[in-house]
């Protein structure tokens, strides 16, 4: 058998990992990963508390000619388009104005509401309603200030029927 052109990297030489596997190791670290992951966890949170949920494919890629929120929950006929932030460490999350745009038409088109959910490291998420055009801008202290997603989600269950 010929050797292989490509080096095998033993697992032995990934921190005494037994079973190394070469895609793990990118998953872990990949930016876009570790987002998508973020959006799982959310849409299975809202779908554990009742909601409707679809995330959106390929959402933030820019390989689509309209826009694609990462989230949309429907809770008790109330249309939620969500974009996620999240960052490990407390540093400012910006959302341009293009993408800002894009959530509040895809919104308008759905009959529902725009909100940016952020969270910093193994903090809450946060909620954040898009209240019109532009960039949005979200500090340190404006997340300290802003209502937990569970807030959002008990105003909608809790409320009485007439």
């Amino acid at each position: 058998m010929a050797p292989s052109p490509v080096p095998y990297l033993k697992p032995s030489s990934y921190h005494g990992a037994t079973d190394f596997n070469p895609r793990a190791v990118s998953a872990v670290t990949s930016p876009k990963a570790k987002g998508a992951s973020k959006e799982r966890s959310v849409a299975n949170l809202l779908w554990d508390r009742g909601c409707a949920v679809l995330r959106g494919c390929s959402s933030g890629g820019g390989v689509r000619k309209r826009f694609v929120p990462d989230v949309v929950a429907i809770c008790r006929g109330q249309v939620l388009v969500l974009e996620l932030k999240y960052r490990a460490r407390r540093a400012a999350i910006r959302v341009e104005g293009e993408k800002v745009e894009g959530l509040l038409e895809f919104a308008s088109r759905a009959g529902g509401r725009a909100y940016v959910l952020a969270k910093f490291g193994r903090g809450p998420w946060k909620v954040f309603e898009v209240g019109g055009p532009g960039a949005i801008s979200i500090n340190g202290d404006m997340y300290d200030r802003a209502p937990e997603l569970d807030h959002l989600l008990a105003s909608i269950f809790n409320k009485q029927l007439i």
